[in-house]
């Protein structure tokens, strides 16, 4: 459809070269060939007289036209996501789509692979894309969301409720406690963990690299002026167990997470002895995918098995 002049199906083009600010990749995102996106940018440029894009160390750098026409570009397009969707007929059983979801590797752990089982059940023909959901070093999960969220590399991000953004709708899915997990033969913890104990053992730690918050457990004990031994810290909680297993570390874990590990590893669980404020995962998706039925379905689906 061509409107004073332009194609406006060139609009789709223009917004995923902005998003992925690489040929290929927008092709992939549109399902179009590398050379139909090329040619459709061609378009473009003898429409608007402008490069739109310019190269610089092999990225595509918007121009400054391009970084005025694009707030204009999401607007126009969200407005058409919504008509689009206006009284569609959304049926799980029959629908094929492939969902971009970003969470910790905690929530994947916990949560996701009975999501999978569900959707296996009840829509067989949707997959899913899962995204690590890691802050950026000295940066905030809040900016990652409003990142993957605006610039459309996922359709929704699970996170804790402290750190979410106020840019974009939220759902609450599930609250936890923490566990501390040991080796189940840890001869130090014959009678028991008291806090003394939990101070003086070595600790593995979740930590996402220098400069990054730290974990939940360690922003509660810095607020009452306690301090631990950190003796191992890696990036993913799937890796805390194995530090565990055979020696004299402690962790502390998401119960959900203490839970899992303890039916896979000889581990034991032990109340924390301090009480540690339980944590609320949220999720969190675009405002201009409120009128999808497909994804409103999905966030009921995973409100259902998080319960």
């Amino acid at each position: 459809m061509r409107f004073h002049g332009l194609d406006l199906n060139l609009l789709v083009v223009l917004d995923a070269l902005f998003l992925e600010r690489h040929v290929t990749r927008a092709a992939n995102r549109l399902h179009l060939t590398q050379s139909a996106v090329s040619a459709a940018l061609g378009r473009l440029r003898e429409h608007f007289q402008d490069p739109l894009f310019v190269l610089v160390g092999g990225r595509m750098l918007p121009t400054a036209l391009m970084q005025r026409l694009q707030p204009d570009i999401h607007q126009v397009l969200d407005a058409a996501r919504g008509i689009a969707f206006a009284n569609v007929r959304f049926e799980p059983g029959e629908t094929r789509r492939r969902f971009r979801i970003m969470a910790s590797d905690y929530v994947m752990a916990v949560l996701l692979p009975a999501l999978r089982q569900r959707l296996a059940q009840v829509a067989p023909g949707v997959d899913l894309q899962l995204l690590s959901l890691v802050p950026q070093r000295g940066g905030e999960a809040g900016g990652l969301v409003d990142e993957a969220l605006e610039q459309r590399h996922c359709d929704l991000v699970i996170l804790p409720h402290a750190h979410g953004s106020e840019r974009h709708p939220r759902q609450s899915l599930f609250e936890d406690g923490f566990s501390v997990i040991a080796c189940a033969d840890n001869p130090a913890l014959a009678e028991g963990l008291t806090l003394d104990l939990y101070l003086a053992a070595p600790h593995v730690v979740r930590e996402t690299g220098a400069g990054a918050q730290g974990s939940m457990e360690a922003e509660f004990l810095a607020s009452q002026g306690l301090d631990r031994r950190v003796a191992v810290a890696v990036e993913q909680f799937g890796l805390i167990p194995e530090f565990v297993v055979g020696g004299p570390c402690l962790a502390t874990l998401h119960s959900r997470l203490a839970r899992l590990y303890a039916r896979r590893f000889p581990l034991r669980l032990l109340v924390p002895p301090l009480a540690f404020p339980a944590t609320r995962q949220v999720l969190q998706w675009h405002a201009c995918q409120d009128g999808d039925p497909a994804l409103a379905w999905l966030r009921g689906l995973l409100a259902e098995v998080a319960a």
